[in-house]
C-alpha cells in the first residue's frame, strides 16, 4: 500500500514539473515572438489563438516526452 502512495506522489509531482515547464515555455514564446499574441487573441484574431495552441500543444508533446 505504500508503494502505491509514493507512486501517486511522484505522479503529482511530474505532473506538476510538467505544467510549470509548459507555462514558462509559452510566455518565453509569448515574449520571443515578434507580435504579441495575447494581446491579439484578447482582440479576437483567430488566427494567433490557432498559432498559440499548435505552441502548446508541440511543447507539451516535447515535455511529456522528456519527463517520460
Amino acid at each position: 500500500m505504500m508503494q502505491f502512495f509514493q507512486n501517486a506522489g511522484l505522479s503529482i509531482v511530474w505532473a506538476a514539473l510538467g505544467v510549470v515547464l509548459l507555462f514558462i515555455a509559452t510566455l518565453a514564446f509569448d515574449m520571443l515572438h515578434p507580435m504579441r499574441l495575447r494581446q491579439m487573441i484578447e482582440e479576437g484574431n483567430v488566427a494567433a489563438g490557432i498559432i498559440l495552441g499548435a505552441v502548446v500543444i508541440g511543447t507539451a508533446l516535447i515535455i511529456s516526452a522528456a519527463i517520460n
